[in-house]
């Protein structure tokens, strides 16, 4: 009897333990999430932020930034959103920019200094989308690849014994980079990852997504959409950031270690504000001129002009308003002119051809013109010739958005 007993208390307790078991098996898949760890470097984590800040000058004499303020902070507000949830964030300087370039690209410097271009956010369809933009950026940024890439660039060059003096040397790291043939700048070594860094920055990127309550697919998701809709756009993006095989797959794959499956974020109301003023705001920027004028090569104005001829029409108004316009540009010419509807009202489309700002340069000027109640509204939007129809659908989607009074 009192075997029979003790096996029946057997089986009881390893029923038991089995159901324990089985409902403990997703905890531990949970827990057993990706260990990140950043490959052989030779830099110190001080030295990491060092190089990103010369880094960061030189990057900063090469590129237009923004100077949108509600563009640059929705993209350092969702940046810093995304920072407490980086794996083996060591307390970086974080920064994040935008880049005034319509190519869709983004790029880390050691350190946490993030650049994304404007072009991320015109092609994003939702928050999510631009999230794991940043979240990749922040991987290379915690898994070192940077530097990662300068320790191997500089090992194949010269003794262990000889770098240590090199590295441990006061003074600027710019200076002691260059001595191995290592710049900085867009076009430095640091920037350039190789398929497994890539791969490593989407393990990483999906990670901080799913922590941060995003859906964790989407940025392996952009990266697929843009290839189709942006072919010609996305060419730089690539060659900066070489696509690993079977991409989508493994994200795919490590999206259910990361935890219980859930309905993760997708889109803010923010994110469209910052996307619509993103397509307002124009492609270009201001120049200096030869004489030390301020002059526009691109963009984009709305103005109200005043015909000093009274009881004009359309037509008349805006005619009246390129002979003014002659006065100050006498090589301006009227190229292509039609009829279009703005708003459900009638209005003009011109084409104008004059000389650009940009030295040894053709430009090209859309003015647009509607009746407003006691003046012509008149909106220009300018390129450089060569330039202006890669530039045409922005400029649509800016015409569209205008709102009429």
């Amino acid at each position: 009897m009192r075997t029979r007993v003790k096996l029946d208390v057997c089986k009881k307790f390893l029923a038991l333990l089995a159901l324990a078991c089985l409902a403990a098996a997703p905890v531990s898949l949970w827990a057993q999430a990706p260990q990140f760890k950043p490959g052989f470097n030779l830099f110190s984590h001080d030295q990491d932020i060092q190089v990103g800040k010369e880094s960061m000058a030189e990057v900063e004499k090469q590129v237009p930034l923004v100077k949108d303020a509600r563009i640059e902070s929705y993209v350092s507000t969702l940046g810093h959103r995304l920072v407490g949830f980086a794996p083996g964030n060591t307390d970086y300087p974080w920064t994040f920019k935008v880049m005034n370039s319509q190519d869709i690209n983004a790029f880390a410097l050691p350190g946490g200094f993030i650049y994304v271009n404007r072009g991320v956010l015109e092609a994003a369809d939702d928050e999510a989308q631009v999230a794991g933009v940043i979240a990749h950026e922040m991987g290379h940024v915690v898994m070192r690849h940077g530097t990662h890439q300068a320790s191997q660039a500089m090992l194949a060059q010269m003794p262990l014994a000889i770098l240590g003096g090199v590295l441990g040397q006061s003074g600027s790291l710019t200076a002691q980079l260059a001595e191995v043939g290592i710049g900085l700048g867009v076009n430095s070594l640091m920037l350039k990852n190789s398929r497994s860094a890539e791969s490593q920055a989407d393990q990483v990127g999906t990670y901080i997504l799913y922590q941060a309550g995003y859906d964790p697919h989407a940025m392996a998701q952009f990266f697929e959409i843009i290839e189709k809709k942006y072919p010609q756009r996305t060419i730089e993006f690539f060659s900066d950031h070489p696509n690993p095989e079977y991409r989508v797959a493994k994200v795919d794959a490590l999206i259910p270690q990361l935890g219980p499956a859930k309905q993760g974020r997708t889109d803010s109301p923010e994110f469209q504000l910052a996307k619509n003023e993103t397509l307002l705001s124009p492609p270009g920027g201001l120049i200096t001129g030869s004489q030390g004028e301020w002059a526009q090569a691109y963009g984009a104005s709305v103005n109200k002009y005043v015909p000093a001829k009274k009881g004009y029409g359309l037509i008349d108004g805006t005619e009246q308003m390129v002979e003014a316009m002659r006065e100050s540009n006498p090589n301006l010419r009227i190229v292509e002119q039609k009829s279009l509807r703005l708003g459900g009202r009638p209005a003009l489309s011109m084409n104008l051809e004059t000389d650009s700002p940009l030295e040894g340069k053709k430009e090209t000027d859309r003015l647009v013109t509607v009746r407003g109640r006691d003046s012509i509204i008149a909106v220009m939007f300018i390129a450089p010739q060569a330039e202006f129809e890669s530039y045409q659908p922005t400029f649509e989607e800016m015409l569209k958005s205008l709102e009429v009074r």
